[in-house]
C-alpha cells in the first residue's frame, strides 16, 4: 500500500492568501464599492440594477464553465486567468461609458467565478481529512474580511475618483504572488467528476429543496441590497462616507453571526434555524423601515447583515445533510441557485424602487423573508 501523501501546507497557506487578497479586490471592491462609484457618476436606478446584475451573471458563467476548464488547463492557470480578467475590467472601467460599464462589471464577475471554482476545490482536495472542517472555517472567515475591509479602504481613499480601481487592481494583482509558491494539484481520481451518487430518499430530497429555497431567497436579497444600497442611502439623505460605514457594519454582522447560526443548526436542526433566521430577517427589515437615526440604522443593519448572509450558510449546511450522494454536486446546486437568483435581485429591486421609491429595497428584503416564513412551515414539516 502506498504511503499517505504528506500534507502540502505550503500550498494551503498560499491558496488561503491568494483567496483573501483576491476576495478583497474582486468582490469587496467589484461588488460592494463599485455600485457606490457608479451611483456617484450618474447611473440611474435601472442602470445600477443592470450594473450589479451583470457582475452576478458573469460569476454564474464562471461557475458553469470552470470545472471543464480546470480539467483541460489546470487549477493554477484558471485561477490566474480569473484574476487577470478582473484586473483588465478594473483598468478599463474608468474610461468607458454605458453600456460598456455593464460589460466590464460582468467581466469582474467572470473573474470571480473562475477564481472561486478554480481555487477552492484545489484547496480542499489537498487539505488533511481530519482538519478539513476547520480549514473550511478558517478560509470562510478570511474571505469574510473582504466586504468589511474594502469599503473602509475605499472610504479612506475616496470613492468618487480612481481610487477604487487602483485598490481593485492592487489587491487582485497581489493575489497572483502567492500562486507562485503553490505546487501542482494532485491528479483527479477516476470518477471524481461524475455527477452520479446514491439516489436521495424523500427526507434528503426535502433537505435539498429547503436549502435551494433558502439559497434562492439569499441570492435575491444579497445582490439587491449590495447593488441598490446607494439609492436607499440617498433616500435616507446619507453621504458617501456614511454609506461606506453602514456597508462595513452590514458586512461585519455577516462575518460575526455565522458561527451562532451554525451552532443553532447543530443543536436545533436546519428547519428550525432557517425559519428562525427568516423570522428575524422579517422583524429587522420592519425595524429598518422605521425613521431611525444613523446609530439605530447601523445597529439594525448589523443584525440584517448576519441574517441575510446566513441564507447561504444554511444552504451549504443543507447540501452537506442531503444524503450520501455527490457532495460537490449538492454544493454546486446551491451555488448556482444562489448566483442565478442574484442576477435578478438588483433588476427586481431596481424596478420596485423606480415605481415605489427608495424604501422599496428594504420592503423587498422583508417580503422575501415573509415568503420563507410562509413556505417553510407548509412545505417542510419536521424531519429527523
Amino acid at each position: 500500500m502506498a504511503a499517505e501523501r504528506p500534507t502540502d501546507w505550503r500550498t494551503i497557506v498560499a491558496l488561503n492568501a491568494a483567496s483573501t487578497l483576491s476576495q478583497i479586490g474582486q468582490f469587496g471592491i467589484g461588488f460592494i464599492v463599485l455600485p457606490l462609484w457608479a451611483a456617484q457618476h450618474g447611473l440611474s436606478v435601472a442602470q445600477l440594477g443592470i450594473f450589479a446584475s451583470a457582475a452576478w451573471a458573469g460569476m454564474l458563467l464562471g461557475l458553469v464553465i470552470t470545472p471543464r476548464l480546470t480539467v483541460r488547463f489546470g487549477y493554477r492557470a484558471i485561477v490566474s486567468a480569473g484574476l487577470l480578467l478582473s484586473i483588465l475590467a478594473f483598468a478599463v472601467m474608468p474610461y468607458v461609458g454605458w453600456p460598456a460599464l455593464a460589460g466590464a462589471s460582468g467581466l469582474v464577475g467572470l473573474g470571480v467565478g473562475l477564481r472561486w471554482i478554480g481555487l477552492e476545490p484545489w484547496l480542499y482536495r489537498i487539505a488533511p481529512g481530519n482538519a478539513r472542517g476547520r480549514l473550511v472555517g478558517i478560509h470562510e472567515t478570511l474571505i469574510g474580511i473582504a466586504p468589511i475591509l474594502a469599503p473602509l479602504l475605499a472610504g479612506w481613499a475616496g470613492v468618487a475618483g480612481s481610487a477604487p480601481f487602483v485598490l481593485g487592481i492592487a489587491f487582485t494583482g497581489l493575489a497572483l504572488v502567492p500562486l507562485v509558491f503553490t505546487r501542482p494539484a494532485p491528479a483527479e481520481p477516476d470518477g471524481t467528476h461524475a455527477d452520479g451518487g446514491q439516489r436521495l430518499d424523500r427526507t434528503h430530497r426535502k433537505v435539498l429543496a429547503l436549502g435551494m429555497a433558502v439559497a434562492l431567497a439569499g441570492g435575491l436579497t444579497d445582490a439587491a441590497f449590495a447593488g441598490l444600497f446607494p439609492v436607499f442611502g440617498a433616500g435616507r439623505h446619507l453621504d458617501a462616507g456614511q454609506m461606506i460605514t453602514l456597508l462595513a457594519v452590514f458586512s461585519l454582522g455577516g462575518l460575526l453571526l455565522q458561527y451562532p447560526v451554525g451552532w443553532l443548526a447543530d443543536h436545533r436542526g436546519l428547519r428550525f434555524t432557517a425559519l428562525a433566521n427568516a423570522a428575524v430577517t422579517l422583524l429587522v427589515a420592519a425595524l429598518v423601515s422605521l425613521p431611525f437615526g444613523f446609530t439605530g440604522l447601523a445597529a439594525t443593519l448589523f443584525v440584517l447583515g448576519g441574517t441575510t448572509t446566513a441564507y447561504l450558510t444554511l444552504a451549504i449546511i443543507a447540501a452537506t445533510q442531503a444524503g450520501d450522494g455527490d457532495l460537490s454536486l449538492n454544493v454546486r446546486r446551491m451555488s448556482v441557485t444562489y448566483t442565478a437568483s442574484s442576477i435578478f435581485g438588483p433588476l427586481i429591486a431596481g424596478l420596485a424602487m423606480n415605481t415605489l421609491g427608495s424604501e422599496a429595497l428594504i420592503w423587498m428584503v422583508g417580503a422575501l423573508a415573509l415568503a420563507l416564513c410562509t413556505y417553510l412551515p407548509i412545505r417542510h414539516r419536521p424531519y429527523p
